[in-house]
């Protein structure tokens, strides 16, 4: 039945590996999906806070205002998932964005 089943495609596998793939499914999550890729401006935004910018250095290199730059932010951790500046900055070194 198991070289029937490699044969039609299929990826045979005992009750006992199921249960682990099945666990570890369980204890990962779903994978995170990619959502909108960050804009150039984002990317700017972030290169800038990752350097040491606070938000108000940020926005007048961008010529922004100061809640146009927490708006922005706020997108970034929204497209990256993330909930801090940190996070937000390490996720896009790891990605090769900044």
């Amino acid at each position: 039945m198991a070289i029937e089943d490699a044969a039609a495609g299929g990826s045979p596998m005992s009750p006992e590996i199921a249960r682990k793939v099945v666990a570890l499914f369980q204890r990962t999550g779903p994978p995170e999906l990619e959502t909108s890729a960050l804009t150039p401006q984002e990317v700017k935004l972030l290169s800038l806070l990752a350097s040491g910018s606070t938000y108000q250095a940020a926005g007048e290199e961008l010529h922004i205002s100061v809640n146009t730059v927490r708006n922005y932010v706020r997108s970034i951790y929204e497209k990256l998932h993330v909930h801090s500046k940190g996070a937000a900055v390490a996720k896009a070194f790891r990605r090769g964005l900044i």
